[in-house]
């Protein structure tokens, strides 16, 4: 018999368990609390169970324990033939779990494991957890919070290589951008890319390589900038963070300060210059968050220094010190 059967008899095996459903790498499967039942699935001869935790015979604070009469968290557990089962828990605020096999690199000894905890509501804050393969074992590398924001959105099924550099190019959304220039609902938020190099969560957002994925992402946002819809700063705001990525840094710095709505909620930081226009604003708040740096004379530049320029004079983004 095929060891890699063993995984997936074992598991039909446990009492309440479901027998495990045969699922495509790269596909993501929805666990919900409110189900209150496990739920289990195979993948590329990863086998993962996601069970939910029992509650506390007298459960306090906000919880659905002692609101809803049971858990939101979750136990997922990950087997595969040749290593030890591995568990970890879904965070405790999540409203929803999304899990995937998924193989991260090409010279991954065996395909690996994303667990997204899911907060729902308009702005989607989640935190992530990776289970890389690392020996005859896994390493749990978490993905939380970035710096001024949480991580937004959630990784679409059958990630990709978008580089090409072997590795796989995972999308979510840069959770600083709420509420900061308008309503949370009406804001969106600009692309973030990470990958899982050897046994190392890696923000790739600044690589040169990625830029066409930024200027799709640029793309999108564009008609909502150039609109006529109220509230559309935020979307202004997201579609310049893309541009410094996307090395248009310039040019859409030139086509917000046609298109933005003026008289409308700025961003202020607690300590400092207090701002009176959105442009004024905005560059505070990229320069806050990263996407550029000032340059000498206090004019604005895209993030990093000149190695080439394109056709819009941008020089391609690089990495911050």
């Amino acid at each position: 018999m095929s060891l890699l059967l063993w995984p997936a008899l074992l598991l039909a095996s446990v009492p309440g368990v479901p027998a495990p459903v045969s699922v495509p790498i790269g596909h993501f499967q929805t666990w919900l609390p409110s189900s209150r039942a496990p739920i289990a699935f195979t993948s590329s001869g990863v086998t993962v169970e996601v069970a939910p935790l029992p509650c506390p015979a007298y459960p306090e604070g906000e919880s659905s324990c002692r609101w809803d009469g049971y858990n939101n968290q979750a136990k997922v557990t990950v087997r595969a033939a040749g290593i030890a089962p591995l568990s970890v828990t879904t965070d405790p605020r999540s409203g929803y779990a999304r899990i995937a096999v998924v193989r991260f690199g090409h010279g991954d000894p065996r395909p690996g494991v994303i667990v997204e905890s899911q907060s729902g509501g308009s702005a989607g804050n989640l935190s992530v957890q990776f289970l890389a393969p690392d020996g005859r074992d896994y390493r749990v590398l978490s993905l939380g919070s970035l710096s001024g924001g949480l991580l937004q959105g959630e990784i679409a099924d059958e990630p990709r290589d978008l580089s090409g550099d072997g590795f796989l190019d995972l999308s979510l959304r840069d959770g600083a951008f709420g509420n900061v220039f308008g309503c949370n609902a009406c804001t969106p938020r600009p692309l973030r890319l990470f990958a899982v190099k050897r046994g190392r969560v890696v923000d790739e957002s600044r690589d040169p390589a990625l830029r066409p994925a930024f200027a799709v992402d640029m793309a999108l946002l564009e008609p909502h900038c150039l609109s006529k819809e109220t509230f559309r700063n935020g979307a202004c705001a997201a579609y310049v963070a893309d541009a410094a990525r996307a090395g248009r840094f310039r040019s859409a710095w030139a086509t917000m300060l046609a298109h933005y709505e003026r008289d409308r909620d700025l961003w202020q930081p607690n300590k400092g210059p207090h701002f009176t226009s959105f442009p004024e604003s905005l560059r505070a708040f990229l320069i806050r968050t990263g996407y550029i740096l000032p340059s000498p004379s206090g004019e604005l530049q895209g993030v990093g220094r000149p190695r080439r320029q394109d056709a819009d004079g941008e020089a391609p983004p690089q990495p911050l010190p």
